[in-house]
């Protein structure tokens, strides 16, 4: 089948009495093709009664293998998957996709731990394999966010023809991002105690989160909140994550001050840890933190990713510094990345989910020296 089939596909039902006696729902992401695929086939299942809809768990099948079919099908199988909870395995995934009046429908079909056939079929709504919502707030006195133009410095990505914004960053991952607030001066300066200057500490930008994240709560969900800020009250932060009840990875902040705004190089790392602070928010980690649980970590501080530091980047023993970095750097994530971002299993990604080594705050701060 001459087509592509990566993206979102979400079960259908042919009759409402149907979809009743299965009180449950799939969520199916196929990666076999397009932009960097993956090849993986991942899922998440809820359960449906009374039009309340619960996450039950996840699936992720990684290396699987694409067929096409003499049928002009396109056949996908994967084996040895990985699972959230562990309860919820089950054999090897084969996924059939053919496409029915122009809309691609996948029927999906396993063997469950006890023995008995699962099939669900699916139909393509989403060429991204995720869709999230970001909110974005300003200090007062904060320039607007721009859109990073690549080719204003020396840079190894090919000419485009629009700039890049947070949308395209995320996008290019795969990830819908959907601005649905975005309010220049909407935030006033924080107060300082007499005598002491007028910075953001941990406990002021909660409360501003509190005061403006419209989408504030307790409950994991795909919603984020971004702040534009001018200063921390440590100078040298260039961005902070903000969590709520306990729950984490829900907001973000990045600092003006610290990051620069006129200059190219400065509107680059203002821009650059704007994404880095929202991948924090998706849990993913610096790639040379050592935790065996970081998706990120593979290439360590070699990594050419949005997740790295640019002044600590390496490629060689004696290759060292920002300039290097961004030298090679394509403005994108790595491919452990992408698996992440794309597959990963849903309460490890969604905000205000799982932590996946116990300490997801993140302060993106540079050496004292100048980069």
């Amino acid at each position: 089948m001459d087509q592509r089939v990566s993206g979102l596909y979400k079960e259908v039902f042919s009759t409402s009495a149907e979809k009743k006696a299965k009180a449950i729902e799939l969520g199916l992401r196929i990666d076999v093709d397009g932009e960097r695929p993956m090849n993986v086939v991942s899922g998440d299942i809820y359960s449906s009664s009374q039009g309340i809809r619960k996450y039950l768990s996840s699936f992720r099948f990684e290396e699987v293998k694409k067929i096409e079919t003499a049928a002009n099908q396109v056949l996908i199988t994967g084996r040895e998957g990985k699972f959230d909870p562990d309860l919820s395995r089950f054999s090897d995934i084969q996924v059939t996709i053919h496409s029915n009046s122009g809309v691609l429908e996948a029927t999906a079909q396993w063997t469950e731990a006890s023995g008995s056939m699962s099939r669900r079929r699916c139909m393509l709504v989403s060429r991204y394999f995720r869709r999230v919502e970001l909110e974005h707030d300003y200090e007062e006195g904060v320039f607007p966010l721009e859109s990073y133009e690549i080719t204003n410095l020396p840079s190894p990505v090919p000419y485009r023809s629009v700039p890049l914004s947070i949308s395209g960053a995320f996008a290019e991952a795969g990830i819908e991002v959907i601005i649905v607030k975005e309010k220049q001066g909407s935030i006033p300066r924080p107060k300082g105690k007499p005598g002491e200057e007028s910075t953001w500490t941990d406990s002021k930008l909660h409360e501003a989160m509190l005061r403006h994240f419209g989408k504030i709560g307790d409950m994991p969900q795909w919603s984020v909140w971004l702040f534009s800020a001018s200063e921390y009250v440590m100078t040298n932060i260039k961005g902070i994550m903000i969590g709520h009840e306990g729950k984490k990875r829900i907001g973000c902040a990045v600092f003006q001050e610290a990051t620069g705004w006129q200059s190219n190089e400065e509107k680059r790392m203002r821009f650059f840890i704007c994404i880095h602070e929202l991948g924090h928010c998706f849990n993913l980690r610096h790639p040379g933190d050592k935790s065996q649980a970081n998706p990120s970590n593979a290439g360590g501080h070699s990594t050419l990713s949005w997740m790295n530091y640019p002044w600590m980047y390496y490629s060689t023993e004696k290759s060292h510094e920002g300039e290097t970095f961004w030298d090679a750097f394509k403005f994108q994530f790595s491919d452990s990345e992408l698996i992440h971002l794309r597959h990963g299993f849903r309460n490890d990604v969604i905000f205000g989910g799982n932590s996946l080594d116990g300490n997801s705050d993140s302060q993106s701060r540079a050496p004292s020296k100048k980069v």
